[in-house]
């Protein structure tokens, strides 16, 4: 068996930029990766302004406690004070308003004192205080991003400061999802004996919403050969990435594995990982293919070792591990060495340590571990059983980002 490591290196030589892109307002465009680099078209702030509620004085030197400026206008955001300040005037200003020509220093209004159409300064006051230079923050022709980066609300909020109105970005990832399995029926429908509801897709597509994707679900496909090679040959070609849940392992009805290994290229199969052991990966036609596990769990954590750092891959960026974070366990964990395994724990902060518990029975069916759970923890393959006290590497889930 494969090594999550090796499993993972193995899977980023498989994997392919996607080059082709598409224009967007900066409005759409969060969290999806940039195909060209940006650069300022302007300066920012495109003008000397005010940093502060104040006077911007003239002055020839620095200006010391008691002396005296002459108020001659006022200076607002988006209505500057046109006039030229000459020695020994003052306007009265406000945070973000251009400063007027012949201005020294702006006065904050704590600094000052009012009297009729004076101001008598009672701190002194030097050169350049409280201006902020027009290009301080960026100048026209520097680069904002580069190609590849993922846009956050704080890289948007940029953008539209430069007046960017449109990006282009890597065309979304187009994903086909479907589940294999006689016994699976979709919620709502009535159940027989030894039929079950279908879970999985489920999960993957609310998973899915976090990413740049779009989702064609094929839906529930029965245990025939046939049916599966027609669904994957048809989708194939159009798609850059298959997901299959069930179908994987050695049981006379797994045939998602063969039906691969017919029409397209098995790259790997088997990890010393728990849950998710019967991950397999390959290629048809052009697409990337997983068959992942039939167990909800084993879905749940191969999708995310696995799926989601493809995903971040083919839109161009970086491999991305999840952050590890260094937590107190709480309770024993029992763990036979051979496979890396990853339990649902429920992570919070305790006197300013963060301490981990698993949430019971960890068997891979039970999507009930996941119940107030918040973060993965790591159990290596060489070790047997973890002890309380001992410290863990944890994963927080996407989306809960909230210790309790």
């Amino acid at each position: 068996m494969l090594t999550v490591d090796d499993a993972q290196k193995k899977l980023r030589a498989l994997i392919k930029t996607v080059d082709e892109y598409e224009p967007l307002p900066v409005s759409e465009a969060l969290g999806r990766s940039l195909a060209w680099p940006v650069s300022a078209p302007i300066d920012l702030p495109p003008f000397n302004c005010s940093a502060m509620d104040g006077y911007a004085i003239a002055a020839s030197q620095t200006a010391d406690t008691g002396e005296q400026f002459r108020v001659v206008g006022e200076a607002l955001a988006g209505h500057p004070f046109q006039e030229i300040l000459n020695i020994g005037e003052a306007c009265r200003i406000f945070t973000g308003a251009a400063i007027p020509t012949g201005t020294t220093a702006i006065a904050i209004q704590e600094q000052t004192f009012r009297e009729d159409d004076k101001i008598v300064l009672s701190d002194p006051v030097r050169s350049g205080d409280n201006i902020r230079n027009k290009g301080m923050d960026i100048k026209m022709g520097d680069r904002l991003a580069n190609t590849g980066e993922v846009l956050t609300p704080f890289a948007i909020g940029w953008f539209a400061a430069c007046g960017i109105s449109e990006v282009n970005v890597v065309r979304k990832i187009k994903v086909a999802i479907f589940s294999t399995g006689d016994e699976l029926r979709d919620p709502g429908e009535e159940l027989e004996h030894g039929q079950i509801y279908e879970s999985n897709r489920m999960s993957l597509s609310m998973l899915l919403k976090s990413k740049p994707v779009t989702v064609t679900d094929l839906g529930q496909l029965k245990d025939n050969k046939t049916a599966i090679n027609q669904a994957i040959g048809k989708v194939a070609p159009h798609v850059d990435l298959i997901l299959a849940s069930g179908g994987v392992s050695v049981g006379d009805t797994d045939l998602v594995r063969p039906v691969i290994e017919e029409i397209g290229k098995l790259e790997f199969w088997n990890i010393a990982l728990k849950p998710g052991k019967p991950l397999a990966v390959g290629n048809v036609d052009d697409s990337l293919f997983f068959g992942l596990p039939g167990n909800p769990v084993s879905t749940i954590v191969t999708y995310l070792l696995f799926v989601a750092p493809t995903i971040d891959a083919l839109s161009g960026l970086p491999w991305r591990k999840p952050t590890a974070f260094a937590a107190t366990l709480s309770s024993d964990i029992d763990h036979r060495s051979g496979r890396r395994e990853y339990q649902r724990g429920v992570l919070h902060s305790m006197d300013r340590v963060l301490h981990v518990t698993p949430t019971g029975d960890q068997s891979s069916n039970r999507l009930a571990s996941f119940y107030q759970c918040n973060c993965l923890i790591e159990v290596p393959t060489h070790r047997a059983t973890l002890r309380q006290g001992e410290t863990v590497n944890v994963f927080v889930l996407p989306g809960l980002h909230t210790f309790v």
